[in-house]
């Protein structure tokens, strides 16, 4: 860069003195910025309190202090997931990385499908997480996450934070839904205590409304005893349901007797069974897996189309999806289109078996293939691993249909060796590919991984309207068996030479964004102190020369 400056003595000097001073104010301000930039840094262990300070100015000091002490819990939870998830600078995760993470986790305390974290077939980085509070605690609150998300991402503790809060929302939902039912019921909630009957009454009422769905907010007296009326054919497993429940409501009031029946009591009672009830009902789930096995070609995880439509024309109240919900939803597998068959894992883990839900979430079947990725990341403890040793893992973890230790096939270690080198040697733990994978080395337990955009999940509450038409009643399910019927001799060619479909697409689920390099202040430094050092010696120059010569037609000087 060039400067020019008059080559008159008294004015050069005063110039260029001004041009020194600001090349030093320039060094400064390097110095300084590093400084705060440094400051900025040191000051990173601080966020954690500072996102509750936010919080409480918010919404206030009662849910701030809600949020802190379920905190730390979740961090226990999170840690072994998040130190194997990708981060940016800082141990960081980004937006991408914060949803998935919050999705798993919820899933596995609770069983809960929280409405904005889960994947409903789109990307992760597909919209940010702290949309959620937009909804459910104000636009201020979603600013306040969407600030650190759109910055340097969230530290471990300030995704803690996050669901802390998430889930303190989600127990003042527990709250609102027993003043519903006591208002259905004609009871008053502010009375000191409630009769033994009334408080089974008032849980038995509280239970359908979360299990069938049904808006505590609006529900009618009418419509509750109707619904009650019909419970054995709307529910079946009603009866157990009930049971468990008050196995919980025992073990609760355990602690405090003498104040069993009151409204207290009762609301740590549903806050218990809020909890649990997503653990305990995947129960159901696994006998749902186990019988469909029984109509399993070989050990492909898939049941023929012919062969699912049969059992529900033979007494299975279920398995009455149509194809059009099964291929909308990734449960159907048309690589052969003459045999189309339903993916096991991918069926269970579908929204037509989600059991209750609220504003907030739905509670639907546990993918089992989280408990083999789990001990996968605890070992492993990074986002990516070498191929062997992820076979060397896999081949010593058991599942509940494949035993251990095993050898795996060579095709398909060397499909794994095929993903990692896509990526420099390491397979990624959390991709498509190898979703996928784990799907071909469980495929019982591991759903097939659709690539973003090509399924559309919906929600319960739009199967819950019928506004999906996803079932066929009894003369649709005998048409499509019949129609299946010329294909019966290909059933013994499917089970002994049919190869599980793959296919090449890739997706990272945590997408790290690239830092811009930061110019850092040493480099100020110097190249300021090289201008100052050049500068002083025109300087010295230009007065050496004034003096020399005397007075001259004005003259430009290059610096």
């Amino acid at each position: 860069i060039a400067f020019q400056f008059p080559c008159d003595g008294a004015m050069a000097a005063t110039r260029i003195s001004a041009f020194i001073s600001l090349a030093v104010a320039c060094l400064l301000e390097g110095v300084a910025g590093g400084a705060f930039r440094g400051y900025e840094a040191a000051s990173g262990a601080q966020r954690g309190n500072d996102l509750l300070d936010e919080l409480e100015r918010v919404l206030g000091g009662e849910r701030r202090a809600v949020a802190e002490g379920r905190a730390a819990q979740f961090e226990d939870a999170m840690r072994p997931i998040f130190r194997s998830l990708p981060k940016a600078a800082g141990d960081r995760l980004p937006a991408s990385g914060v949803r998935y993470l919050l999705h798993r986790i919820f899933v596995e305390r609770h069983g809960w499908f929280v409405e904005g974290l889960m994947s409903q077939g789109d990307a992760w980085n597909e919209s940010s997480p702290a949309a959620f509070f937009a909804e459910h605690a104000g636009e201020q609150t979603e600013g306040i996450f969407e600030r650190r998300l759109g910055g340097d991402g969230l530290s471990l503790h300030e995704v803690a934070v996050f669901a802390a809060t998430l889930e303190g929302l989600v127990h003042e939902e527990t709250l609102e839904r027993l003043h519903g039912s006591f208002r259905v019921l004609g009871l008053d909630a502010k009375e000191a205590a409630a009769t033994e009957q009334e408080a089974e009454r008032v849980i038995d009422t509280y239970m359908l409304m979360l299990v069938l769905g049904l808006n505590h907010t609006s529900v009618s007296n009418s419509l509750v005893s109707r619904t009650w009326e019909n419970i054995g054919r709307i529910y079946p497993a009603w009866p157990e349901t009930q049971k468990w429940v008050r196995e919980v409501r025992k073990e609760v009031v355990s602690a405090n007797p003498e104040s069993r029946t009151s409204f207290s009591t009762t609301t740590q009672v549903l806050e218990e069974v809020a909890d649990r009830y997503g653990r305990w009902q995947d129960s159901e789930c696994i006998a749902l897996k186990g019988d469909l096995m029984r109509y399993e070609q070989g050990d492909t995880g898939r049941v023929l189309l012919r062969d699912f439509y049969g059992a529900a024309l033979n007494g299975s109240f279920q398995y009455t999806e149509s194809k059009e919900y099964l291929r909308q939803h990734g449960i159907l597998d048309e690589s052969d289109p003459a045999q189309p068959s339903v993916i096991i894992p991918n069926y269970v883990n579908g929204p037509s078996n989600c059991l209750a839900s609220s504003k907030f979430y739905s509670v639907c079947c546990i993918s089992e293939c989280e408990a083999l990725l789990k001990p996968l990341e605890r070992h492993i403890g990074a986002p990516d691993a070498r191929p062997e040793e992820i076979v060397e893992l896999v081949e010593r973890l058991p599942s509940a249909s494949v035993d251990a230790p095993r050898s795996l096939p060579a095709a398909l270690v060397r499909r794994l060796e095929e993903v990692a080198e896509r990526h420099g040697g390491r397979g990624p733990l959390h991709g498509r590919l190898f979703a996928q994978w784990m799907h071909h080395a469980y495929p019982r337990e591991c759903p097939f991984p659709h690539a973003s955009g090509t399924v559309q999940v919906s929600s319960r509450r739009d199967l819950s309207s019928g506004s999906s038409g996803h079932v066929l009643d009894e003369e649709a399910l005998r048409a499509e068996v019949e129609g299946f019927a010329e294909a019966r001799d290909g059933a013994a060619e499917f089970t002994e030479h049919c190869e599980l479909p793959w296919t090449s697409e890739e997706e990272l689920f945590v997408h790290v964004p690239v830092a811009k390099p930061r110019e850092g202040w040493l480099r100020h430094c110097v190249g300021v102190a090289a201008i100052a050092s050049m500068l002083v010696a025109t300087l010295r120059t230009a007065a050496t020369g004034s003096s020399s010569i005397g007075p001259r037609k004005s003259e430009k000087c290059m610096v």
